[in-house]
């Protein structure tokens, strides 16, 4: 093995592939154009509906309850100081709620005028669709505006006794966020950065590793390569860092994207949340070690990668294996999905994927342990000679790199 013939095999290889107009398609344009598309009509669609429930709220009075002095109560008293909830009038409620022509229906005691003068509470009933989004999204509006009314009826009544608000609040509650505020603004980063370059890792390398291996054994242009100067291993090595370098290169341009994404649209990362991102700060050890975990998660997946496309007979069977590593990928992918930077555990750091995952979630998270890094970056290095290990057994096997 020697580096000459690795950086010969590697040109030739990167040569090759450039000039595929579907690979370059695959890797680079499609990424800066798809993801910013993506962000873009998700974070849109998700503030859309999330403005569309705060301020359309439609509400019905049950046919038990459709009566003039239920309806001035509703109109007068309860959603009188809001704009957003509107009570629309129809002779069937339940119709209209499964038509979705009203989100809540109301169901309000006949007899609540005279439980308000003895003192006594009167029931109020929702109803309510739980599979249609607007219809659940817009409880918590209507149940704020019946809990303004409770506290103005108390008001009244703490008057007539001659007795303040104060009276029946002994304890008052405060809630102060002591949480940075780079740390929540870029909660919604750490969410799902670290899945998308996973996700675009496994993706990355998939044309060039199903190119460079199988696509030569069925061109019938392997034999004649290994017959060449340059060992078996250094034609694997050039050939892997062919794979690894496109992985890198798709990460980068949907890197990119998302910058352009944001740059259009700034929203379009916080995903309907109302989180924007601000300005942080990452120290330069912490970045580091995270590009290196970057990379040696592409050189363990191109590892693998040309280790499938090698044991695969035909292009076509070679994409069949890779498309099955793409979703196993997406399993521990998502395993710590929802959490926190602040309490992923130790052991996270040791298994293949999720270690990456979660370095990257509590550096961008703003919850920076050094150790658990250090962890990660040994355990990925593993990992990545597991991967080349594999890679070379398959490529050094004779049955298994002509077998038809």
């Amino acid at each position: 093995m020697k580096f000459k013939h690795i950086w010969t095999v590697f040109k030739k290889e990167v040569k090759d592939i450039s000039r595929d107009k579907r690979t370059l398609l695959i890797s680079i344009v499609v990424p800066m154009v798809i993801i910013p598309l993506l962000n873009s009509f998700v974070g849109g669609g998700m503030e859309k509906l999330q403005k569309d429930i705060n301020e359309n709220v439609t509400v019905a009075l049950s046919d038990k309850s459709n009566a003039p002095d239920i309806k001035n109560l509703v109109l007068n008293d309860i959603i009188a100081d809001n704009k957003s909830i509107r009570l629309i009038d129809t002779p069937n409620a339940s119709e209209a709620l499964k038509q979705d022509k009203v989100r809540l229906i109301l169901d309000i005691d006949k007899d609540f005028k005279s439980k308000i003068d003895s003192g006594k509470p009167f029931d109020i009933s929702i109803s309510y669709d739980k599979s249609r989004t607007k219809s659940e999204g817009s409880i918590w509006i209507v149940n704020d505006a019946i809990s303004k009314f409770n506290k103005k009826i108390l008001k009244e009544r703490m008057n007539q006794l001659g007795k303040s608000e104060e009276f029946l609040e002994p304890a008052r509650t405060k809630e102060i966020n002591v949480a940075d505020e780079t740390k929540t603004s870029t909660s919604m980063l750490a969410m799902f950065l670290p899945i998308i370059i996973v996700i675009l890792m496994t993706v990355g390398g998939v044309p060039a590793a199903t190119d460079l291996m199988a696509g030569e054994k069925e061109r019938n242009t392997l034999e004649p390569l290994l017959t060449t100067k340059p060992g078996r291993v250094s034609i694997l090595l050039g050939k892997y860092f062919t794979v690894t370098l496109f992985s890198f290169i798709t990460v980068i341009a949907s890197v990119v994207g998302l910058i352009i994404g944001y740059i259009l649209k700034p929203s379009s990362l916080n995903m309907g949340t109302g989180q924007h991102l601000t300005g942080f700060f990452i120290p330069l050890p912490a970045l580091l070690i995270s590009i290196l975990l970057a990379i040696a998660l592409g050189m363990t997946f191109a590892g693998i990668q040309v280790a499938l496309s090698t044991y695969a007979r035909s292009f076509k069977e070679a994409q069949v294996y890779l498309s099955f590593l793409m979703i196993a990928a997406m399993v521990p992918a998502y395993a710590n999905f929802f959490t926190q930077p602040s309490d992923i555990p130790m052991y996270y750091f040791f298994i293949p994927i999720i270690n990456t995952i979660s370095a990257f979630k509590i550096v961008l998270g703003g919850s920076i342990n050094y150790f658990y890094l250090i962890i990660a970056f040994v355990s990925s290095a593993i990992h990545v000679m597991i991967a080349l290990g594999a890679a070379v057994y398959m490529f050094s096997k004779e049955k298994v790199l002509f077998r038809s």
